[in-house]
Protein backbone atom coordinates (compact mmCIF):
# COMPACT_ATOMS: atom_id res chain seq x y z
CA UNK A 1 0.00 0.00 0.00
CA UNK A 2 1.43 3.66 -1.06
CA UNK A 3 2.00 6.14 1.86
CA UNK A 4 -1.26 7.96 0.30
CA UNK A 5 -1.61 10.79 3.36
CA UNK A 6 2.01 11.24 2.94
CA UNK A 7 1.92 11.84 -0.90
CA UNK A 8 -1.28 13.72 -0.93
CA UNK A 9 0.03 15.99 2.59
CA UNK A 10 3.39 16.92 0.52
CA UNK A 11 1.46 17.66 -2.93
CA UNK A 12 -1.01 20.37 -0.67
CA UNK A 13 2.44 21.83 0.88
CA UNK A 14 4.28 22.12 -2.55
CA UNK A 15 0.87 23.14 -4.58
CA UNK A 16 1.00 27.41 -5.32
CA UNK A 17 -2.09 29.33 -7.19
CA UNK A 18 0.56 29.66 -10.32
CA UNK A 19 0.77 25.93 -10.27
CA UNK A 20 -3.34 25.63 -11.27
CA UNK A 21 -3.82 25.73 -15.01
CA UNK A 22 -5.51 28.36 -16.71
CA UNK A 23 -8.99 26.03 -17.27
CA UNK A 24 -9.05 24.86 -13.48
CA UNK A 25 -9.11 28.05 -12.57
CA UNK A 26 -11.64 29.40 -14.96
CA UNK A 27 -13.95 26.23 -14.38
CA UNK A 28 -13.12 26.85 -10.11
CA UNK A 29 -15.39 30.14 -10.61
CA UNK A 30 -18.00 28.78 -12.92
CA UNK A 31 -17.75 26.01 -9.90
CA UNK A 32 -18.25 29.13 -7.32
CA UNK A 33 -21.74 30.65 -9.31
CA UNK A 34 -22.99 27.10 -8.92
CA UNK A 35 -22.16 26.57 -5.34
CA UNK A 36 -24.36 30.09 -4.56
CA UNK A 37 -27.11 28.85 -7.36
CA UNK A 38 -27.39 25.35 -5.21
CA UNK A 39 -27.38 27.58 -1.77
CA UNK A 40 -29.56 29.50 -3.21
CA UNK A 41 -32.22 26.60 -4.03
CA UNK A 42 -31.47 25.07 -1.26
CA UNK A 43 -32.85 27.62 1.02
CA UNK A 44 -35.87 27.50 -1.03
CA UNK A 45 -36.82 23.80 -0.98
CA UNK A 46 -35.64 22.48 2.61
CA UNK A 47 -37.00 24.91 4.88
CA UNK A 48 -38.21 22.32 7.45
CA UNK A 49 -34.85 21.69 8.17
CA UNK A 50 -33.26 24.86 6.91
CA UNK A 51 -35.11 26.21 10.37
CA UNK A 52 -34.31 23.60 12.67
CA UNK A 53 -30.97 24.11 11.99
CA UNK A 54 -30.69 27.66 12.38
CA UNK A 55 -32.72 27.73 14.90
CA UNK A 56 -30.28 25.40 16.93
CA UNK A 57 -27.11 27.26 16.09
CA UNK A 58 -28.54 30.78 16.29
CA UNK A 59 -29.73 29.70 20.02
CA UNK A 60 -26.39 28.67 20.57
CA UNK A 61 -24.67 31.81 19.09
CA UNK A 62 -20.65 32.37 19.92
CA UNK A 63 -18.25 34.50 18.44
CA UNK A 64 -19.55 36.32 15.38
CA UNK A 65 -16.66 35.21 13.16
CA UNK A 66 -17.99 33.93 9.42
CA UNK A 67 -21.49 35.00 7.57
CA UNK A 68 -24.53 32.92 7.56
CA UNK A 69 -25.29 33.45 3.35
CA UNK A 70 -28.32 35.49 2.62
CA UNK A 71 -28.00 36.96 6.39
CA UNK A 72 -26.83 39.70 8.75
CA UNK A 73 -26.47 36.83 11.55
CA UNK A 74 -22.34 36.07 11.69
CA UNK A 75 -21.44 32.63 13.63
CA UNK A 76 -17.94 30.92 15.08
CA UNK A 77 -16.66 29.70 11.51
CA UNK A 78 -17.93 25.84 11.86
CA UNK A 79 -21.09 26.52 12.90
CA UNK A 80 -21.32 29.05 9.56
CA UNK A 81 -19.73 26.33 7.30
CA UNK A 82 -22.01 23.83 8.65
CA UNK A 83 -25.25 26.15 8.15
CA UNK A 84 -23.98 27.00 4.72
CA UNK A 85 -23.37 23.26 3.73
CA UNK A 86 -27.03 22.61 4.71
CA UNK A 87 -28.45 25.62 2.23
CA UNK A 88 -25.64 24.08 -0.73
CA UNK A 89 -27.06 20.27 -0.21
CA UNK A 90 -29.99 20.64 0.25
CA UNK A 91 -31.84 21.09 -3.07
CA UNK A 92 -29.58 18.48 -4.19
CA UNK A 93 -28.28 20.56 -6.91
CA UNK A 94 -25.23 21.05 -5.74
CA UNK A 95 -21.89 19.50 -8.06
CA UNK A 96 -20.69 16.47 -8.20
CA UNK A 97 -17.70 13.55 -9.24
CA UNK A 98 -18.86 10.60 -11.37
CA UNK A 99 -15.89 8.33 -9.75
CA UNK A 100 -15.87 9.77 -6.41
CA UNK A 101 -19.90 9.31 -6.84
CA UNK A 102 -20.50 12.23 -4.27
CA UNK A 103 -20.68 16.07 -3.91
CA UNK A 104 -18.01 18.40 -3.18
CA UNK A 105 -18.68 22.15 -3.35
CA UNK A 106 -21.56 21.87 -0.26
CA UNK A 107 -18.37 20.90 2.12
CA UNK A 108 -15.19 22.12 0.12
CA UNK A 109 -16.52 25.37 -0.54
CA UNK A 110 -19.00 26.00 2.83
CA UNK A 111 -15.44 25.51 4.73
CA UNK A 112 -13.03 27.27 2.64
CA UNK A 113 -15.38 30.53 2.76
CA UNK A 114 -16.04 30.43 6.16
CA UNK A 115 -12.58 30.31 7.32
CA UNK A 116 -11.24 32.56 4.78
CA UNK A 117 -13.63 35.37 6.40
CA UNK A 118 -11.84 34.90 9.51
CA UNK A 119 -8.41 35.11 8.13
CA UNK A 120 -9.12 37.46 4.94
CA UNK A 121 -7.74 35.22 2.51
CA UNK A 122 -6.72 36.55 -0.70
CA UNK A 123 -9.29 35.27 -3.92
CA UNK A 124 -5.66 33.16 -5.30
CA UNK A 125 -5.32 31.60 -1.53
CA UNK A 126 -9.19 30.18 -1.71
CA UNK A 127 -9.25 29.00 -5.79
CA UNK A 128 -5.56 27.16 -3.92
CA UNK A 129 -7.61 25.73 -0.99
CA UNK A 130 -11.19 25.08 -3.15
CA UNK A 131 -9.25 22.54 -5.65
CA UNK A 132 -6.91 20.98 -2.70
CA UNK A 133 -10.41 20.31 -1.32
CA UNK A 134 -11.16 18.62 -4.86
CA UNK A 135 -8.03 17.15 -5.63
CA UNK A 136 -8.71 15.27 -2.15
CA UNK A 137 -12.24 14.64 -2.59
CA UNK A 138 -12.35 13.04 -6.03
CA UNK A 139 -9.13 11.24 -5.14
CA UNK A 140 -9.49 9.60 -1.96
CA UNK A 141 -13.36 8.78 -2.99
CA UNK A 142 -12.74 7.24 -5.95
CA UNK A 143 -10.08 4.73 -3.86
CA UNK A 144 -12.39 3.11 -2.52
CA UNK A 145 -15.73 3.18 -4.98
CA UNK A 146 -18.22 1.46 -5.44
CA UNK A 147 -17.05 -0.69 -2.83
CA UNK A 148 -17.74 2.76 -0.08
CA UNK A 149 -21.36 2.93 -1.43
CA UNK A 150 -21.79 -0.97 -1.37
CA UNK A 151 -20.88 -0.72 2.12
CA UNK A 152 -23.55 2.16 2.81
CA UNK A 153 -21.39 5.24 3.23
CA UNK A 154 -21.91 8.34 1.51
CA UNK A 155 -18.62 9.28 0.50
CA UNK A 156 -20.16 13.31 0.33
CA UNK A 157 -19.84 13.04 4.42
CA UNK A 158 -16.91 10.72 4.94
CA UNK A 159 -14.29 11.67 1.86
CA UNK A 160 -16.01 15.48 2.40
CA UNK A 161 -14.29 15.25 5.87
CA UNK A 162 -11.05 14.64 4.79
CA UNK A 163 -11.39 17.00 1.60
CA UNK A 164 -12.41 19.93 4.30
CA UNK A 165 -9.56 18.86 6.55
CA UNK A 166 -6.88 19.40 4.26
CA UNK A 167 -8.28 22.81 2.11
CA UNK A 168 -8.33 24.06 5.58
CA UNK A 169 -5.02 23.62 6.62
CA UNK A 170 -3.83 24.69 3.00
CA UNK A 171 -5.69 28.19 3.89
CA UNK A 172 -3.77 27.93 7.05
CA UNK A 173 -0.88 27.61 5.47
CA UNK A 174 0.34 24.41 7.40
CA UNK A 175 3.58 22.81 6.53
CA UNK A 176 3.16 19.34 5.01
CA UNK A 177 3.53 17.68 9.02
CA UNK A 178 0.24 19.93 9.32
CA UNK A 179 -1.57 18.76 7.00
CA UNK A 180 -0.83 15.34 7.24
CA UNK A 181 -2.97 16.05 11.00
CA UNK A 182 -5.50 17.87 9.60
CA UNK A 183 -5.75 14.93 7.36
CA UNK A 184 -5.34 12.56 10.24
CA UNK A 185 -7.42 14.55 12.50
CA UNK A 186 -10.66 14.58 9.62
CA UNK A 187 -10.51 10.94 8.59
CA UNK A 188 -10.93 9.85 12.38
CA UNK A 189 -13.92 12.05 12.61
CA UNK A 190 -15.51 11.00 8.90
CA UNK A 191 -18.75 9.95 8.94
CA UNK A 192 -21.94 9.65 6.39
CA UNK A 193 -24.27 6.92 5.85
CA UNK A 194 -26.20 6.15 2.67
CA UNK A 195 -29.52 5.21 4.67
CA UNK A 196 -29.98 9.12 3.61
CA UNK A 197 -30.82 8.33 0.51
CA UNK A 198 -33.81 5.90 1.17
CA UNK A 199 -35.86 7.95 3.50
CA UNK A 200 -35.65 11.43 5.61
CA UNK A 201 -34.01 12.45 2.84
CA UNK A 202 -34.22 16.32 3.68
CA UNK A 203 -31.59 15.76 6.56
CA UNK A 204 -29.10 14.27 3.81
CA UNK A 205 -27.72 18.19 4.15
CA UNK A 206 -25.80 17.36 7.27
CA UNK A 207 -23.56 14.64 5.81
CA UNK A 208 -21.65 17.75 3.86
CA UNK A 209 -22.23 20.00 6.74
CA UNK A 210 -20.69 17.93 8.95
CA UNK A 211 -17.93 17.22 6.74
CA UNK A 212 -16.93 21.09 6.57
CA UNK A 213 -17.40 21.47 10.29
CA UNK A 214 -14.73 18.53 10.76
CA UNK A 215 -12.56 19.78 8.27
CA UNK A 216 -12.12 23.42 10.15
CA UNK A 217 -12.38 21.63 13.59
CA UNK A 218 -9.31 19.35 11.78
CA UNK A 219 -7.13 22.22 10.31
CA UNK A 220 -7.23 24.22 13.62
CA UNK A 221 -6.34 21.61 15.94
CA UNK A 222 -3.36 21.06 13.67
CA UNK A 223 -2.68 24.78 13.89
CA UNK A 224 -2.22 23.92 17.47
CA UNK A 225 0.11 20.99 17.40
CA UNK A 226 -2.06 18.37 17.82
CA UNK A 227 -0.42 15.03 16.07
CA UNK A 228 -2.89 12.32 15.32
CA UNK A 229 -2.84 8.85 14.16
CA UNK A 230 -0.27 7.64 11.63
CA UNK A 231 -1.18 5.99 8.26
CA UNK A 232 -4.77 7.14 8.94
CA UNK A 233 -5.61 6.92 5.41
CA UNK A 234 -3.77 3.47 4.44
CA UNK A 235 -3.34 1.85 7.28
CA UNK A 236 -5.00 -1.67 7.96
CA UNK A 237 -7.39 -0.07 10.53
CA UNK A 238 -7.36 3.40 8.96
CA UNK A 239 -9.79 4.97 6.40
CA UNK A 240 -9.74 3.29 3.30
CA UNK A 241 -10.39 -0.39 4.68
CA UNK A 242 -13.08 0.80 6.69
CA UNK A 243 -14.60 2.00 3.71
CA UNK A 244 -14.15 -0.44 1.00
CA UNK A 245 -12.24 -4.07 0.76
CA UNK A 246 -11.05 -2.63 -2.63
CA UNK A 247 -8.53 0.30 -2.69
CA UNK A 248 -7.46 1.57 -5.86
CA UNK A 249 -4.65 3.10 -5.22
CA UNK A 250 -3.61 4.42 -8.81
CA UNK A 251 -6.70 6.84 -8.33
CA UNK A 252 -4.97 8.97 -5.36
CA UNK A 253 -1.52 8.74 -7.61
CA UNK A 254 -2.34 9.16 -10.99
CA UNK A 255 -2.04 12.68 -12.66
CA UNK A 256 -1.44 14.55 -9.07
CA UNK A 257 -0.14 17.74 -9.86
CA UNK A 258 -0.94 17.59 -13.50
CA UNK A 259 -4.42 16.67 -13.80
CA UNK A 260 -6.56 19.06 -11.62
CA UNK A 261 -9.88 16.68 -11.38
CA UNK A 262 -12.16 19.88 -10.67
CA UNK A 263 -12.20 19.78 -14.34
CA UNK A 264 -13.17 16.25 -14.14
CA UNK A 265 -16.40 17.16 -12.38
CA UNK A 266 -20.06 17.55 -13.10
CA UNK A 267 -22.59 20.22 -12.71
CA UNK A 268 -26.53 19.67 -12.33
CA UNK A 269 -28.87 21.28 -14.18
CA UNK A 270 -32.32 19.25 -12.19
CA UNK A 271 -32.72 19.26 -8.39
CA UNK A 272 -32.52 15.48 -8.05
CA UNK A 273 -29.98 13.00 -7.82
CA UNK A 274 -27.40 12.57 -10.98
CA UNK A 275 -28.72 8.95 -11.47
CA UNK A 276 -31.97 10.36 -12.35
CA UNK A 277 -30.67 12.92 -14.98
CA UNK A 278 -29.93 10.58 -18.32
CA UNK A 279 -33.22 9.65 -18.28
CA UNK A 280 -35.28 13.12 -17.45
CA UNK A 281 -32.97 14.28 -20.26
CA UNK A 282 -34.42 11.55 -22.53
CA UNK A 283 -37.90 12.04 -21.77
CA UNK A 284 -37.54 15.87 -22.56
CA UNK A 285 -36.35 14.76 -26.19
CA UNK A 286 -38.63 12.59 -26.91
CA UNK A 287 -41.31 15.20 -25.60
CA UNK A 288 -40.23 17.27 -27.95
CA UNK A 289 -40.10 15.28 -31.31
CA UNK A 290 -44.03 13.81 -30.03
CA UNK A 291 -45.46 17.46 -29.77
CA UNK A 292 -44.21 18.15 -33.76
CA UNK A 293 -46.37 14.85 -34.61
CA UNK A 294 -49.27 14.67 -32.32
CA UNK A 295 -49.37 17.33 -30.14
CA UNK A 296 -50.73 17.00 -26.42
CA UNK A 297 -52.23 13.38 -27.61
CA UNK A 298 -48.69 11.79 -27.05
CA UNK A 299 -48.81 11.05 -23.58
CA UNK A 300 -51.88 8.19 -23.94
CA UNK A 301 -49.93 7.08 -26.97
CA UNK A 302 -47.49 5.15 -24.77
CA UNK A 303 -47.74 1.47 -24.05
CA UNK A 304 -44.31 1.42 -21.48
CA UNK A 305 -41.19 3.07 -20.69
CA UNK A 306 -38.63 0.75 -20.56
CA UNK A 307 -35.46 2.14 -18.69
CA UNK A 308 -31.79 0.23 -18.77
CA UNK A 309 -29.24 1.80 -16.37
CA UNK A 310 -27.20 0.81 -14.30
CA UNK A 311 -27.24 -1.22 -11.02
CA UNK A 312 -26.12 1.64 -8.22
CA UNK A 313 -28.46 3.90 -10.12
CA UNK A 314 -31.32 1.23 -9.37
CA UNK A 315 -30.16 0.93 -5.75
CA UNK A 316 -29.77 4.92 -4.82
CA UNK A 317 -32.61 6.08 -7.10
CA UNK A 318 -34.80 3.23 -8.53
CA UNK A 319 -36.48 2.53 -5.25
CA UNK A 320 -39.25 5.50 -5.00
CA UNK A 321 -41.99 5.17 -7.54
CA UNK A 322 -44.56 7.86 -6.13
CA UNK A 323 -42.67 10.02 -3.85
CA UNK A 324 -44.89 10.96 -0.63
CA UNK A 325 -42.92 14.36 -0.09
CA UNK A 326 -40.60 16.47 -1.78
CA UNK A 327 -37.44 14.79 -1.02
CA UNK A 328 -38.62 11.59 -2.18
CA UNK A 329 -39.09 13.15 -5.65
CA UNK A 330 -35.20 14.06 -5.68
CA UNK A 331 -34.39 10.40 -5.79
CA UNK A 332 -37.06 9.13 -8.37
CA UNK A 333 -36.16 7.98 -11.48
CA UNK A 334 -40.09 6.93 -12.06
CA UNK A 335 -41.41 10.24 -11.04
CA UNK A 336 -38.78 12.73 -12.43
CA UNK A 337 -38.71 10.98 -15.89
CA UNK A 338 -42.69 10.90 -15.61
CA UNK A 339 -42.91 14.67 -14.85
CA UNK A 340 -39.92 15.40 -17.64
CA UNK A 341 -42.19 13.67 -19.91
CA UNK A 342 -45.34 15.27 -19.62
CA UNK A 343 -43.80 19.17 -18.78
CA UNK A 344 -40.72 18.82 -20.60
CA UNK A 345 -38.51 19.93 -17.65
CA UNK A 346 -37.98 19.11 -14.34
CA UNK A 347 -37.83 21.85 -12.05
CA UNK A 348 -37.62 23.27 -8.35
CA UNK A 349 -41.42 23.91 -8.68
CA UNK A 350 -41.74 20.27 -9.63
CA UNK A 351 -40.88 18.65 -6.34
CA UNK A 352 -43.87 18.99 -4.07
CA UNK A 353 -45.96 16.39 -3.58
CA UNK A 354 -48.81 17.85 -5.04
CA UNK A 355 -47.60 17.64 -8.52
CA UNK A 356 -47.92 13.69 -7.86
CA UNK A 357 -51.17 14.16 -10.30
CA UNK A 358 -53.46 11.04 -11.59
CA UNK A 359 -51.26 11.86 -15.33
CA UNK A 360 -48.24 11.49 -13.58
CA UNK A 361 -49.04 8.35 -11.97
CA UNK A 362 -50.24 6.68 -14.84
CA UNK A 363 -47.24 7.64 -16.49
CA UNK A 364 -45.10 6.24 -13.69
CA UNK A 365 -46.92 2.85 -13.93
CA UNK A 366 -45.88 2.38 -17.58
CA UNK A 367 -42.06 2.90 -16.16
CA UNK A 368 -39.81 -0.42 -15.66
CA UNK A 369 -36.60 -0.31 -14.72
CA UNK A 370 -34.04 -2.93 -16.29
CA UNK A 371 -30.37 -3.29 -14.92
CA UNK A 372 -28.00 -2.49 -18.37
CA UNK A 373 -24.16 -2.59 -17.09
CA UNK A 374 -23.24 -1.46 -20.33
CA UNK A 375 -24.78 2.23 -19.00
CA UNK A 376 -21.76 2.39 -16.42
CA UNK A 377 -17.92 2.69 -17.11
CA UNK A 378 -16.17 4.76 -14.93
CA UNK A 379 -12.93 4.69 -16.50
CA UNK A 380 -14.98 5.62 -20.28
CA UNK A 381 -16.68 8.26 -18.01
CA UNK A 382 -20.15 6.57 -18.73
CA UNK A 383 -22.76 6.81 -16.42
CA UNK A 384 -26.50 7.03 -18.20
CA UNK A 385 -29.19 5.21 -19.11
CA UNK A 386 -31.20 3.69 -22.65
CA UNK A 387 -34.78 5.14 -22.37
CA UNK A 388 -37.08 2.78 -24.88
CA UNK A 389 -40.47 4.41 -25.06
CA UNK A 390 -42.73 2.11 -26.90
CA UNK A 391 -45.88 3.15 -28.77
CA UNK A 392 -49.37 1.09 -28.36
CA UNK A 393 -48.83 0.59 -32.18
CA UNK A 394 -45.55 -1.52 -30.83
CA UNK A 395 -43.29 1.40 -32.61
CA UNK A 396 -40.44 1.89 -30.25
CA UNK A 397 -38.40 5.45 -30.20
CA UNK A 398 -34.94 5.00 -28.03
CA UNK A 399 -32.97 7.60 -26.56
CA UNK A 400 -29.31 6.47 -25.45
CA UNK A 401 -27.52 9.31 -22.97
CA UNK A 402 -24.10 7.87 -21.71
CA UNK A 403 -22.71 11.08 -20.74
CA UNK A 404 -26.07 13.57 -19.17
CA UNK A 405 -25.77 17.80 -19.33
CA UNK A 406 -23.14 19.07 -17.26
CA UNK A 407 -20.45 16.76 -17.30
CA UNK A 408 -16.66 17.43 -18.60
CA UNK A 409 -17.79 15.76 -21.53
CA UNK A 410 -20.92 17.49 -22.32
CA UNK A 411 -19.70 20.67 -20.09
CA UNK A 412 -22.62 23.46 -18.92
CA UNK A 413 -21.81 27.18 -20.98
CA UNK A 414 -21.77 30.46 -19.18
CA UNK A 415 -24.96 30.58 -20.75
CA UNK A 416 -25.93 27.15 -18.85
CA UNK A 417 -25.09 28.56 -15.56
CA UNK A 418 -26.35 32.40 -15.76
CA UNK A 419 -29.90 30.09 -16.72
CA UNK A 420 -28.79 27.60 -13.55
CA UNK A 421 -28.24 30.83 -11.28
CA UNK A 422 -31.90 33.11 -11.96
CA UNK A 423 -33.70 29.93 -11.80
CA UNK A 424 -32.71 28.93 -8.42
CA UNK A 425 -32.32 32.46 -7.02
CA UNK A 426 -35.71 33.79 -8.44
CA UNK A 427 -37.52 35.26 -5.72
CA UNK A 428 -34.36 35.44 -3.60
CA UNK A 429 -31.98 37.93 -5.65
CA UNK A 430 -32.35 40.68 -8.27
CA UNK A 431 -31.44 40.87 -11.17
CA UNK A 432 -28.84 43.24 -10.23
CA UNK A 433 -26.89 40.88 -7.64
CA UNK A 434 -27.11 38.21 -10.24
CA UNK A 435 -24.55 40.12 -12.22
CA UNK A 436 -22.80 41.20 -8.88
CA UNK A 437 -22.66 37.47 -8.34
CA UNK A 438 -21.41 36.71 -11.59
CA UNK A 439 -18.96 39.76 -11.97
CA UNK A 440 -17.06 39.31 -8.65
CA UNK A 441 -16.52 35.68 -9.42
CA UNK A 442 -15.20 36.45 -12.63
CA UNK A 443 -12.55 38.59 -10.71
CA UNK A 444 -12.11 36.02 -8.13
CA UNK A 445 -8.44 36.01 -8.12
CA UNK A 446 -8.12 39.72 -7.93
CA UNK A 447 -9.37 39.50 -4.49
CA UNK A 448 -7.38 41.23 -2.13
CA UNK A 449 -8.94 40.35 1.07
CA UNK A 450 -12.07 37.94 1.74
CA UNK A 451 -14.80 40.01 3.60
CA UNK A 452 -17.95 37.97 3.66
CA UNK A 453 -20.01 35.12 1.48
CA UNK A 454 -22.30 37.47 0.79
CA UNK A 455 -19.81 40.62 -0.21
CA UNK A 456 -19.86 38.50 -3.89
CA UNK A 457 -23.39 40.19 -4.62
CA UNK A 458 -24.67 41.96 -2.08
Amino acid sequence: MIHATEILSRFIADLTYDDIPTEAINITKMYIVDYYAACFAGIKVNGKFNKAVEDELFEMGGKEDSSVLHSDIKLPAMNAAFLNAVYAHGADMDDGNRKAMGHVAAHVMSAVFALAEVLGSTGKDIITAVNVGYEVYNRVAAAVQPGLVRRGFHSTGTGGAIACGAACAKLLGLDEAGIYNAISLSAIQSSGLMIITESGQSCKPINPANAARIGILSARLAEKGIVASEYPLESQKGWFHAMSDDVDEDAITDGLGEIFTICESYLKPYPSCRHTHAPIESAIAFRESMLEKHGNSYADMIDRVDVYIYRNAMRIAGQIELPKNSEDSKFSIHYSLATALLKGHFDLDDLPVENVTDDVKALVGKISLIEDPSMENAKAGIRGARTVFVMNDGEEYSYEIKIPKGDAANPFTWDDMKSKLFACSEGVLSDDNREKLIDSVGDFENIEKYSSVNALYN
